[in-house]
């Protein structure tokens, strides 16, 4: 059977043999053995990152005669990154329009919460090279630090394929079809042990909220004062609705080493989409599959979702000693924090203006934002960690940030309330970006100590 050739992208750690369930799936399916191009590629070196795999990647489709003609793709784990880091690369001209499918099992589309643990001695012994010769016992540092929770590396490459100016993923037929499939199982008890809050809403190894690309971005501009326009904004949804597929009875590798019953029809007939008719039917199909339909029960009665923060002053330079809040105050002027939204934060190891959250939406008590009377707020604090400099916003009502003040608060009642905007929306990822001033703090008499005639 003559079919577009299918490329298949192994993860991070893994080899091309990680897929010799598929490749086997996929033959008795009809797909030619001569079609199917398995890519090997090393993560265990500490000088390689995402971005040199993706140019590996792209040399060996040139010569294999790919980088000219359509192909799809299948992705799992770190193989996400890397096709979405050559489908941007900057030299790459128009290459969503080679690429026709795109299914991704257990994808790391923003990155994993297990990333820094494969950084650790037992990361090394457990995970690293074996090999003896100069990457005996490598890790893997760099596309460790790129697949970390947060990292400035899964933000960046967000903004060239979610929040460009470009389209990269739609119905139409020159943008790739996107399917993303996830298990809805963890590693179980054991794991527990080890990893207990990196467990939660994922599949052991990424989270649901992480996986899919449906995501946002809101813009905090707390340098512009009240009267100023742009200082709360909110990204359009840039690419068609992409939901999260949960399977069964699987975690994140058994869904690549084990597929269960009825996902290799679902991939199969996900490969086989040639319109936007034929994507809607497609999701038809997958509400009444037995292995997703399961695969929902858990999923839905424990919805998440992924904000990922980045905080810089004016000059474009990173905060790295922050924190956000959110809350509702009530018409008696009463507070109650939202507790869901700081219980899980991990900031980006080298870069802590980076922060992901990770928020049980069913702890969130969202009734509370719907309260017409109540209003929805947001408190930031920052700190330079002198008294010398301090970090100044304008909030609802003028004030300023720093060492030796109050925090800037804002009033985003009618943003978070807004069913188009929809501050919380389940297995999504939202990126908030956080503009404050960093200004010298003056003395009682209006002098200033860091610099003075």
């Amino acid at each position: 059977m003559a079919s577009t050739p299918l490329v298949l992208l192994h993860g991070y750690s893994a080899q091309a043999s990680s897929y010799d369930a598929w490749k086997s799936i996929l033959q008795k399916a009809g797909f030619s053995v001569q079609d199917i191009f398995i890519g090997n590629y090393v993560t265990l070196n500490n000088e390689i990152t995402v971005d040199d795999i993706a140019e590996g990647f792209d040399r060996s489709l040139r010569a294999k005669g790919l980088d000219k003609k359509p192909f799809d793709v299948v992705v799992h784990s770190t193989g996400m990154l890397v096709l979405r880091a050559w489908l941007t690369a900057p030299s790459a001209k128009d290459r969503q329009k080679l690429l026709k499918h795109l299914v991704a099992l257990a994808p790391a589309t923003f990155g994993s919460p297990v990333a820094t643990k494969g950084r650790s001695l037992l990361g090394r012994i457990f995970l690293g090279n074996k090999h003896l010769g100069p990457d005996f016992l490598n890790s893997g540092n760099l596309v460790l630090n790129n697949l970390e929770l947060g990292s400035s590396y899964t933000w960046y490459l967000a903004h060239r394929d979610l929040f460009g100016d470009k389209t990269f993923y739609d119905a139409g037929t020159d943008t790739p079809y996107v399917f993303v499939f996830d298990g809805a199982s963890d590693y179980g008890k054991l794991a527990e042990v080890f990893l207990p809050k990196d467990q939660l809403g994922t599949d052991g190894i990424v989270r649901w909220a992480g996986a899919p690309l449906n995501s946002r971005k809101i813009i905090l501009d707390l340098t512009r004062t009240p009267s100023d326009q742009g200082r709360l904004s909110w990204s359009p949804w840039t690419n068609i609705d992409i939901p999260l597929i949960p399977i069964a009875r699987v975690n994140h590798n058994q869904i690549l080493s084990e597929p269960p019953e009825g996902l290799p029809d679902l991939v199969i007939q996900a490969l086989r989409v040639a319109s936007s008719e034929d994507l809607k039917n497609f999701y038809v199909r997958v509400g009444n599959a037995p292995v997703v339909q399961q695969g929902h029960a858990k999923i839905d009665a424990d919805p998440w979702q992924q904000f990922i923060v980045h905080a810089v002053d004016e000059r474009g330079y990173g905060i790295n000693d922050y924190s956000i809040e959110l809350f509702v105050r009530d018409a008696n002027g009463d507070e109650t924090s939202i507790p869901a939204f700081e219980e899980d934060v991990h900031a980006y190891t080298l870069d802590k203006s980076f922060r992901s959250f990770h928020v049980r939406l069913k702890d969130a008590q969202l009734d509370r934002f719907r309260e017409p009377s109540s209003k929805v707020i947001v408190r930031v604090s920052a700190s330079t960690g002198t008294d010398l400099v301090g970090y100044q916003g304008f909030g609802t009502t003028v004030s300023q940030l720093g060492p030796t003040t109050g925090p800037v608060e804002l009033d985003i009642s009618g943003a978070a309330r807004d069913t188009d905007q929809k501050l919380f929306c389940p297995f999504t990822t939202t990126l908030i970006e956080m503009h404050l001033n960093r200004e010298p703090i003056p003395r009682a008499d209006g002098t200033y100590e860091i610099f003075g005639f």
